[in-house]
């Protein structure tokens, strides 16, 4: 966009936008200069010396979008701080930036991905469903993560076989009654849905009926999480249930904090078990034993296949699925002892 372009955009005048890119903005309002400096990023300005000459070279873009919905505190989350890491380390080996997007809504992607200079995107959250229909309104490639299988590329995880690993390891150690908890809206994500899939089949495998009450939505809300974690641990845990498997670090290493302040010990009382082995894993007291993913893994793969699908390189459309480990430590006691 031209320096015009971008005043009319604003609703100020040319020569402000002029004095802001030369750093002449002493007398303006710190509103109106952010909001010139935020516009000239978001739409890529270039400034140009005498004769049309650039002045800096042109960035080649790529758009790393977190599409998440109502999750809050996406970039200080361990998994995807970790995979824009690594999106952005392994883009700068070919010469491309990063550009982070969090946006609302599939009109806001399809506008970022029509900019001149962005050459395609690696999406994270899409709903499974959708996936297709973005990939085919778009000119540009687009590598999701973490969104199943179809008709478009996708960096995923055997999810389904980490669950499944964790609960016939809980079964193993004698337990019988274990209940698994997800995010409110996780189970809208494809990840969470085949974590709850591993986790029935194993159920199913030893001889254990699975009921719907044997699965708990833990609200987006802190407090209310807390809340509903309370009134666990005060009726349920070590009574009915004497294990819980926890579709994240997070919200293991929560739960064990709140299980505490209510008397209940783990694993004295009550087993966890956690997915991702991040941070949250090894800061727990006790560590988790936990399901490890490498978001760093997932990162390079997606920039690779992205850089492929850019320079036209014959490459099959697909689901790559990356494996996951258990990790055993202190947070699962064999209660048939």
């Amino acid at each position: 966009m031209t320096i015009k372009e971008i005043a009319d955009l604003l609703g100020v005048s040319p020569t402000t936008v002029s004095n802001v890119i030369h750093g002449h903005a002493g007398k303006m309002s710190e509103d109106t200069r952010k909001r010139i400096e935020e516009a000239l990023v978001k739409y890529h300005y270039v400034h140009t010396g005498r004769g049309g000459t650039e002045e800096t070279r042109e960035l080649n873009m790529v758009l790393a979008v977190f599409f998440l919905g109502e999750k809050q505190h996406i970039l200080t989350d361990p998994f995807c701080g970790r995979l824009l890491e690594s999106i952005q380390k392994e883009l700068w080996k070919y010469g491309f930036h990063t550009v982070c997007e969090l946006p609302e809504k599939e009109e806001e992607i399809i506008g970022e991905l029509n900019a001149r200079n962005v050459a395609g995107a690696i999406i994270l959250g899409y709903e499974l469903d959708k996936c297709e229909s973005l990939a085919r309104r778009v000119m540009k490639p687009v590598v999701f993560v973490d969104s199943g299988e179809g008709d478009y590329d996708n960096i995923g995880l055997d999810d389904y076989g980490g669950a499944y690993e964790m609960t016939s390891y809980m079964i193993r150690q004698c337990h019988k009654k274990i209940m698994f908890f997800t995010e409110y809206l996780g189970l809208t994500s494809h990840s969470d849905q085949e974590r709850l899939r591993g986790f029935r089949q194993a159920l199913e495998d030893h001889g254990i009926r699975y009921e719907p009450e044997d699965m708990i939505y833990l609200p987006g809300d802190r407090y209310l999480r807390h809340e509903l974690l309370r009134q666990f641990a005060r009726n349920k845990a070590g009574k009915i249930y004497t294990a819980g498997f926890f579709s994240s670090d997070l919200l293991a290493n929560e739960a064990i904090s709140v299980f505490f302040s209510q008397g209940v010990l783990v694993p004295e009382h009550f087993s966890v078990g956690g997915f991702d082995d991040n941070i949250y894993a090894r800061l727990s007291r006790p560590m988790l034993t936990t399901i490890r993913q490498d978001p760093e893994e997932k990162g390079i793969r997606a920039v690779r296949l992205l850089m492929k699908r850019i320079k036209g390189e014959p490459v099959r459309t697909g689901h790559l699925q990356l494996p996951t480990e258990l990790i055993v430590r202190e947070s699962i006691k064999n209660i048939g002892r």
